[in-house]
Parts: structure tokens; sequence; C-alpha cells
């Protein structure tokens, strides 16, 4: 799974004040349930596409939301995808492997340090600590990510839904929100239906930077998932 990293946008803001070091951790509330879906968000929502899509052709639709009580305003996008390879496959390319970087898009801007089942409760979870490159006070906005995902199957153990949830959980607070969710079915057919979430208030984001990393994060996952793993990056991989 990806994580959109701050680095450049983060370091420019670092050299303005010591202010810059300022942390907060985040509740992040229990399950894996989606952040929003098309009940409870209606007319937000891109229709379901009838034949597999490359990255750069998923159905987006995005907007802005102010700020609604403990949640604070943020980019919203919204996106349903149909991939060519079997639920089995993605649940599988969502994994801890060793080497792989579908938890952090390839990013030379910061450094990554990953751990691997900081939620046991959960069937898969790691968190990713990211820091931005640099001298100490750039490194000084560095932010952690908790991801979680579990599968559900029916009485023959066949797939049914995966469910994956992510929020930022500590670190700078120039990053007002960042959380992602997807649901995950089989296709009528054969393939995999992807229902994926992207809210972000942070540096140098936007609707589209909100579109952007979601089509960054399903085509790591959809090359994970065809056998084509991403290579590793010597600042962002698990160990």
């Amino acid at each position: 799974m990806a994580t959109r990293s701050f680095g450049g946008a983060l370091a420019a803001l670092a050299l303005l004040s010591s202010a810059a070091c300022a942390k907060e951790s985040t509740v992040f509330p229990s399950g894996v349930e989606p952040w929003e879906t098309e009940a409870t968000n209606p007319g937000e929502w891109p229709a379901w596409p009838t034949t597999t899509q490359s990255p750069d052709d998923v159905a987006i639709q995005t907007g802005f939301r102010a700020a609604n009580g403990d949640t604070p305003a943020h980019y919203w996008a919204h996106a349903r995808v149909l991939t060519a390879a079997p639920i089995d496959d993605v649940w599988t390319a969502l994994q801890w492997q060793p080497g792989a970087v579908v938890a952090v898009y390839p990013d030379d801007t910061v450094d990554c340090e990953a751990t691997n089942r900081p939620e046991p409760e959960y069937q898969v979870s790691y968190g990713l600590r990211e820091t931005p490159i640099g001298d100490a006070l750039h490194r000084a906005n560095w932010f952690q990510v908790n991801w979680r995902a579990n599968a559900t199957r029916d009485a023959s153990q066949a797939l049914q839904v995966v469910n994956v949830r992510a929020q930022k959980v500590d670190g700078t607070t120039y990053i007002h929100i960042m959380r992602e969710s997807a649901v995950i079915t089989p296709a009528p057919g054969g393939g995999t239906r992807l229902e994926v979430v992207r809210h972000i208030n942070a540096p140098d984001e936007s609707e589209t930077t909100a579109a952007d990393w979601i089509r960054l994060w399903v085509g790591a996952l959809d090359a994970q998932a065809n056998g084509a793993p991403l290579a590793p990056l010597t600042r962002c991989a698990f160990p």
C-alpha cells in the first residue's frame, strides 16, 4: 500500500520556524470499515467500470469537505477500479513481504522505517514512519501511518471481501489528516473490484494530488498482484 510522502513540502516549511517540530498523536478508530461509502456520501462516486483499467485510467471523483466535529477540513478522492488480477492475488499483494514497497510508492525524499504487526488483532497490519531527508530540522517532520486489513471468506474459504484502512497516527502537525481505505471484492466474471477512499489535508495537497495518490497506490498493488513486484528502494522498503 502506498503512503504519500511530504518530504519536499515539509522540508521547505521546516526552514521557516522551529515550530515545524510540533507533533501530535491521533486516535486510529478500531476496525477496517471504509471511511466513506456511496451510502454515506451519495453522488460522490464514479460508475463502476465494465472493463479492466490501467492506473492512469482509474475512475475517480474528487472534492473538498469542510471541518466537521473532530474531523479537519480535507480534500477527498473516491475511486472505483476493476483489475484483472484475482482477489486472492490482490490479498497476497497486501501482505508484509520483505523488499516490497506497496506501502510507500517510490520516493527518494524520505527515509522509511517499517514495523510489522503493530496491531496483531488484524490479519494484516504494519506501521510506516517516514522522515524527510536533510538536516535535523528537516528530519524533525517525521510522520507515521498505520495500515490494517482483514479478509472475509465464505464456507468454502473463498475470499468474499477484503477491507483495508490506514491513517496517520503520529508525527508532524503539518499533516492535519491523512487516511485511506479500500473495499476489495471479486468482480462478476473474474478479476477484482476496488473502491478506494483518500482524505488529505497537508502542505501542497489538493484534489489533484488526492487522485494521484490513488492512481499510484492502485498501480503498485496491481503490479504486485500480477507478479511484477516493485523494485526495492534503499530508503523505502520492507525489511
